[in-house]
C-alpha cells in the first residue's frame, strides 16, 4: 500500500514539476496554480524523492510522515496568509491540494502495513495424532 502510494504521489508531482515550467505566466490556469521556478522545482524533487524511496518500506514510511508534517504546516499557513516565504502563492485549490496530500502522506506514513501470510502451524493444517 504504501510503496503505491509513494510511487503515484512520486508520478504525479514530477509530472506537476514539468508540465509548470510549461504554464504561461499569465491566465486562466496561472491564477489558479500560481507556479513559479521554486514551486515547479519542489514539486519535481519532491516527486523524485517519493520515487527514489517507494521501494524502501522504512525509508518511504519516514518520507511520508515528514512530507505529510510538512504539506499539512504549509496548508495550515496557507490559511493565514496568501504568500508562504515568497515561493507558494496561495490560492484556493492550493489550499485543498495541499490538504489531500498532507493527507494521504499522513496516512501512508502512519498506517500499519497488513500482513497476509498464512502461518504453516494455523489450525487447519494441524493434525490429530491422538488417532
Amino acid at each position: 500500500m504504501r510503496k503505491n502510494i509513494m510511487q503515484v504521489l512520486g508520478t504525479v508531482f514530477v509530472l506537476i514539476g514539468l508540465l509548470g515550467f510549461f504554464v504561461p505566466s499569465q491566465g486562466a490556469l496561472n491564477n489558479l496554480f500560481h507556479l513559479t521556478l521554486t514551486h515547479n522545482l519542489i514539486h519535481f524533487i519532491t516527486g523524485a524523492l517519493f520515487l527514489g524511496v517507494s521501494n524502501f518500506d522504512k525509508y518511504s514510511q519516514w518520507t511520508a510522515r515528514v512530507f505529510g508534517v510538512i504539506y499539512l504546516a504549509g496548508a495550515i499557513l496557507g490559511l493565514f496568509t496568501n504568500n508562504i516565504f515568497n515561493v507558494i502563492m496561495v490560492t484556493p485549490l492550493i489550499e485543498v491540494i495541499h490538504f489531500i496530500v498532507a493527507a494521504v502522506t499522513l496516512y501512508a506514513g502512519f498506517a500499519k502495513e497488513s500482513i497476509s501470510t498464512k502461518s504453516a502451524s494455523s489450525p487447519s493444517s494441524t493434525q490429530n495424532l491422538d488417532q
